[in-house]
């Protein structure tokens, strides 16, 4: 009798029990998503963030009921609404494998009369696990970047401003009325943390660190 293994053994959607599939057994799925007038889509996310997490939260609290971290991953472009062609899933599939070899990546297919998700598998595992590395793969149509790629505020994608440019930002504060003012924060405060409370608890709601 078959005994499920449970250590380092986690799984994830439909087929991941079985071993990866060729691209000639994605075309085929592709084929019968599309026969169902489904909507292909393709997500991506590293390793650490592939698995289901309550960091953020607790999950079986009242407030967050039905929440928790990592359940959504980073969509690769927008949803292929009228696709009509499996090679044209299996071209974006390749593109994002080339652009982020070391993230797990996901076909999704959603129905848009029941409004859900209705399909999901893994279209690529990384060959490593937890070791990450940055990486840029935008193409054509711009797609965030996740790893190692933490942004703050306002101008926080574009290159550092020069004094110049800073300047020109103060002119408009206070030609505004408003008052200026600097903060500083050490690297391993300069992030949001829920180090010392459960953000979506009740009792903390609205509060994080730093």
């Amino acid at each position: 009798m078959k005994v499920w293994n449970p250590v380092n053994n986690k799984k994830f959607e439909t087929f991941s029990y079985l071993p990866p599939l060729t691209d000639t057994q994605i075309a085929k799925q592709v084929d019968m998503i599309i026969a169902k007038g489904l909507a292909p889509c393709l997500e991506f996310a590293a390793p650490e963030q592939g698995f289901l997490s309550n960091e953020n939260t607790v999950r079986f609290s009242g407030t967050a009921a039905g929440y928790y971290d990592n359940r959504y991953w980073t969509m690769w472009k927008l949803p292929m609404f009228g696709c009509t062609d499996a090679s044209q899933v299996l071209q974006e599939i390749g593109e994002c494998r080339r652009s982020y070899p070391q993230c797990y990546v996901r076909l999704a297919a959603f129905d848009s009369i029941k409004q859900v998700q209705v399909i999901s598998f893994l279209v690529q595992r990384p060959a490593s696990g937890w070791g990450m590395a940055a990486m840029s793969g935008e193409k054509e149509m711009k797609v965030w970047n996740p790893v190692n790629n933490k942004k703050f505020e306002t101008f926080s994608y574009l290159p550092p401003l020069t004094d110049t440019q800073i300047a020109k930002q103060v002119d408009m504060i206070i030609a505004k009325g408003l008052a200026p003012c600097l903060e500083f924060a050490a690297p391993e405060q300069g992030f949001l943390s829920n180090e010392n409370t459960v953000r979506f608890s009740g009792t903390a709601a609205g509060y994080y660190d730093n």
